[in-house]
């Protein structure tokens, strides 16, 4: 089978860092703290600062953050499992959306750094949510795994199997096939590879 899978939230702990500096800038900013725990995303009502200290904090540190991002439990371990039993892994990741000076190196130091194996590497645009749809379809992607509920939505509309990675910003979706970790996801498709 042909796997995608996305980066972020999905192979690294891209919230959990992102909710860590976060929370050490708010603290050198006001010091006030999560004001509205239950917001859907840390980027959009989180943290009481206005859209231009968010964009600023965010677009002058995303590049050290995604540098130093650790990997989800396991992660590499049942990918590369995954690739022993045959099965080519593509990693398609919305990267190359001008956030990066060099998203390609980046990304691919980081997999490298984390013997995470993939047959091959696709950057798309996180910002077109269709382009990591026709990137699927262009490959022949069985399966992709995902975090984003549009990208699901559109990636499953468009007769994609996906396996949604569980995270706070996509609950309200209820009709999405959810993982929770790298040993369940590894099962699901070893199930689905003998049917």
């Amino acid at each position: 089978m042909k796997i995608g899978i996305d980066i972020d939230n999905v192979i690294s702990k891209f919230n959990e860092a992102l909710l860590e500096e976060y929370i050490k800038h708010d603290k050198e900013l006001r010091n006030t703290g999560i004001i509205n725990p239950k917001a859907d995303y840390i980027r959009k009502g989180m943290f009481d600062w206005t859209e231009e200290e968010e964009n600023d904090f965010y677009y002058n540190n995303i590049e050290r953050i995604a540098t130093n991002l650790k990997p989800i439990n396991n992660s590499s371990y049942y990918i590369q499992k995954l690739k022993n039993d045959g099965n080519e892994i593509y990693i398609i990741t919305g990267r190359n959306n001008g956030e990066y000076k060099e998203p390609l190196k980046l990304t691919k130091d980081w997999l490298n750094n984390y013997n995470i194996v993939y047959d091959r590497l696709i950057l798309t645009n996180a910002y077109n949510k269709h382009e990591k749809t026709e990137v699927c379809i262009e490959n022949n992607i069985d399966i992709m795994i995902e975090d984003s509920s549009s990208m699901c939505l559109d990636l499953i509309k468009n007769g994609i199997k996906v396996y949604t990675m569980n995270t706070p910003y996509n609950q309200k979706e209820t009709s999405f096939d959810r993982v929770s970790n790298w040993k369940e996801i590894y099962l699901k498709i070893s199930k689905k590879s003998e049917e």
